[in-house]
């Protein structure tokens, strides 16, 4: 169904689209935090960090309950990161992105925004733990095969797109990592980015693969000159290049 066929349908989609925008950060930013601390993210109740208190409901709102309790806990007063209403406004403001760049309110859309929400959290856990939990990429492949079924068009000619662009970039970045580690005798990238990369095409296609490495070298090189270091998280610029990718396609430049 066209987006903009109805503009009360349209403006309805787009704000939902930032509401769950926001809570899914919410989510998924506690569901990072919890992995890399050995949790089981499935179970237990959201609590402060520094007086574990358990959360009610008036201080779950996502970006709201912040601004409420002026970037505090409601119960010991100890300050809550910025870093979380910020990434929940932002994921709000990309699921807008999304759906707008699209136009369309059909299984693609659902699966560009599932796939942002887990780029959240794998560039979460990259960024504060240097590492992408395998589970993080099943769940990215896993979402792919679930919604399959609701992808309009040739979905025979969708799955061949998405699959030849796993090996093309699967064996670009195995070369490129194995000439740059026999000249440094390191790695040139971690298992868990070479995992991620070797999934997102089946999201992108072939092009759109092609144009998510290019823009992560750019984004990983622009990063590493700034930090003066060889080590990064390079999971922020794989997700970031990638939605920028989906963008493109949706917008259809490729």
């Amino acid at each position: 169904m066209p987006l903009f066929a109805d503009t009360f349908i349209a403006v309805y989609v787009i704000t939902l689209a930032f509401i769950f925008g926001t809570v899914f950060a919410s989510f998924i930013t506690c569901t990072a935090g919890r992995t890399l601390a050995g949790e089981d993210w499935t179970k237990g109740y959201s609590h402060c960090d520094t007086c574990g208190h358990q959360l009610g409901a008036l201080d779950l709102f996502p970006v709201l309950s912040w601004l409420f309790l002026k970037g505090k806990c409601r119960y010991c007063g100890a300050k809550v990161p910025v870093r979380c209403v910020l990434s929940e406004a932002f994921l709000g403001i990309l699921f807008v992105g999304l759906v707008i760049s699209h136009g369309f309110i059909d299984g693609i859309m659902i699966r560009n925004l599932v796939l942002a929400v887990l780029l959240m959290g794998i560039s979460f856990c990259d960024i504060d733990g240097h590492v992408i939990p395998n589970g993080f990429t099943l769940a990215v492949l896993i979402s792919w095969i679930i919604t399959l079924p609701v992808i309009p068009g040739d979905l025979r000619l969708y799955t061949f797109d998405g699959l030849v662009g796993c090996a093309i970039v699967s064996v670009i970045l195995l070369l490129v990592s194995s000439i740059i580690k026999a000249m440094k005798k390191t790695p040139a990238i971690g298992g868990g980015d070479l995992k991620l990369f070797a999934v997102l095409p089946l999201y992108t296609g072939i092009m759109g693969s092609l144009l998510t490495l290019i823009l992560t070298c750019v984004f990983g090189l622009v990063v590493a000159l700034v930090k003066k270091t060889n080590k990064i998280a390079l999971a922020p610029a794989i997700s970031i290049a990638c939605v920028i990718s989906l963008v493109v396609m949706d917008l259809g430049f490729i």
